[in-house]
């Protein structure tokens, strides 16, 4: 039954790949490889890799390479692209790979089908649509994630064995990567869609930031106040998520106790910002483009300190005065970032120095501190900016508060 898995694997890739390329040579009298040329390179391939005989891979493989390599001598007058010829490369060594790894074959062959189906809109993606600044910020963050993160040690060391630097490197990534995806959703939609998008975005890197922009736009411009009210609302949202993501990343189990609140808290503000979206007056226009960088290395950077600063200090106070110190440690964190509580917290949790019923209500009691401050923050945005804005902070949080109860 295993090989007739890998075989079916195989074909099924092969005759994919095979029919894809022949689609997209219709209007071409000359075609390097077709859908039986692909199926037979697929299977010569996982024959190869069946039979116990030494290099059969590798010389099939060096087989279909020159026979392509041929193909496209024959046709490069017609079509000077080597996409067919790479890809039946490819498809061959898929076919071996099945052998070992049907289901992992599967998944690369429909990413290779779909990378070969997406040409035109790759194309204008990557001309059209995407600029310069923002072909950078997306090459900082393969580095970055590719790269770096891997090389970064994964063990707890420093001053009180505080500090993972793979998991202080993780909450970098998250802060970039959400803040470049939020850029890019700020920027196709429009200003009515588009600010509270940006809200929602930007809320990962600071979502007390965001407020405080978002109070500051409204007393400067005078403009209708809904769409700002759903952006600070929705980088609440932004706040809630990154806890339930940095909860996952650190401790799964630990999910299991908060999930539940966060997500209701989540659901009571996207109601609220739904609301300020619906009854918003603002038009309709695309953003401009913005040569300014989507990637804010200070709040990344500053956060990952903050949160190892936070470590660093619960680690001391559990050390010198007992676990009943980490309340203060983590709630004073938390007016300026829940995120980095959040993370010191579950860290703890996960390397058993705090039980999951207290750190489960520290959490809660920084969410609580974190709220407090973006009502403070609000308030600079005038009494009708301030009350819409407290309104569903407030619902997010008594909800939230009210589900964990219930749970814990």
């Amino acid at each position: 039954m295993t090989s007739l898995l890998s075989f079916s694997v195989a074909l099924g890739v092969g005759l994919a790949i095979g029919l894809e390329r022949e689609r997209s040579h219709t209007g071409s009298a000359e075609l390097p490889a077709g859908m039986r040329t692909f199926a037979i390179g697929a299977l010569a391939g996982a024959i190869a890799a069946s039979l116990p005989v030494p290099l059969a891979v590798p010389t099939v493989l060096l087989t279909v390479a020159v026979l392509a390599a041929v193909g496209y001598h024959h046709s490069a007058n017609v079509d000077p692209g080597v996409t067919t010829e790479l890809a039946l490369v490819a498809t061959t060594l898929l076919g071996a790979y099945a052998v070992s790894e049907p289901e992992m074959t599967a998944g690369l062959g429909t990413v290779l089908l779909v990378l070969l189906y997406a040409k035109a809109g790759l194309h204008r993606f990557a001309r059209t649509v995407i600029t310069q600044r923002e072909l950078a910020d997306l090459l900082i963050l393969a580095v970055a994630a590719l790269l770096v993160w891997p090389a970064v040690p994964d063990r707890n060391m420093g001053p009180l064995n505080a500090w993972n630097p793979h998991t202080l490197w993780l909450v970098v990534l998250l802060v970039m990567l959400t803040g470049n995806t939020g850029h890019f959703a700020a920027r196709w939609f429009g200003e009515r869609i588009g600010l509270p998008l940006a809200g929602l975005f930007s809320g990962f890197a600071s979502s007390v930031a965001t407020i405080t922009a978002m109070a500051a736009r409204v007393r400067k411009d005078h403009r209708p106040i809904d769409g700002a009210v759903a952006a600070a609302l929705l980088s609440n949202v932004a706040t809630l998520v990154q806890m339930l993501l940095l909860i996952a990343a650190i401790n799964i189990d630990f999910l299991r106790v908060l999930g539940a609140p966060l997500a209701v808290g989540m659901i009571a503000t996207v109601a609220w910002s739904a609301l300020w979206v619906w009854r918003g007056s603002e038009p309709l226009e695309e953003a401009p483009e913005s040569s300014a960088s989507s990637i804010n290395w200070r709040v990344a950077i500053g956060f990952a300190l903050w949160t190892a600063a936070l470590l660093l200090a619960a680690a001391a106070a559990r050390t010198w005065f007992g676990t009943a110190a980490v309340v203060a440690v983590t709630v004073f964190g938390a007016f300026a970032d829940v995120h980095a509580a959040t993370a010191s917290i579950a860290t703890q949790v996960a390397g058993h120095t705090l039980q999951t019923s207290t750190a489960g209500a520290l959490v809660m009691l920084a969410l609580t501190a974190n709220t407090f401050s973006k009502v403070v923050v609000a308030i600079s945005g005038g009494r009708a900016f301030a009350g819409k804005v407290t309104a569903g902070l407030l619902t997010m949080l008594l909800s939230s508060w009210a589900v964990f109860w219930f749970v814990a």
